[in-house]
């Protein structure tokens, strides 16, 4: 088994930017497209959610204004910050170290949990599987829910 030193990265895009992001991320970064992840968030702000693995971070975090990274367990995707105010939310009334804390995973599967302004934010995810839904058509079985 080959471990491999990448993190993932997590970008806020808008609808009508997509398909130019995946294209640079394809030619100028050489990210392997089968390998990124686009995201519909349940807002209504036309934003999608565009995941994909790197090997140098802080090179990429540099070049591309508002990257961060995210980290993802059972279809989840989070920030560090964020988990760690959803564990202080769910611990409160808990005599459990918030480091001793164990999550109940299955409640956010598909979800996106990160901090917006200091405040916890969780949102539900629909991935992608069809590019072509970003052509202005939305073709039957497009977005997997």
């Amino acid at each position: 088994m080959m471990i491999t030193n990448s993190t993932i990265i997590g970008i806020f895009i808008k609808k009508n930017k997509v398909l130019s992001f995946l294209e640079m991320l394809e030619y100028k970064f050489k990210i392997d497209l089968s390998k990124v992840h686009v995201n519909e968030i349940d807002t209504n702000n036309f934003e999608y959610l565009v995941t994909f693995k790197v090997k140098n971070k802080d090179n990429f975090i540099k070049k591309i204004k508002g990257c961060s990274v995210v980290h993802v367990k059972n279809g989840t995707i989070f920030s560090i910050n964020a988990l760690n105010k959803l564990i202080e939310l769910e611990n409160k009334n808990s005599d459990t170290p918030n480091g001793e804390y164990v999550l109940d995973w299955n409640k956010y599967k598909d979800k996106l949990i990160i901090t917006s302004n200091g405040e916890l934010s969780i949102s539900n995810l629909s991935k992608i599987e069809d590019f072509t839904y970003f052509f202005g058509k939305n073709p039957k079985n497009t977005v997997k829910k």
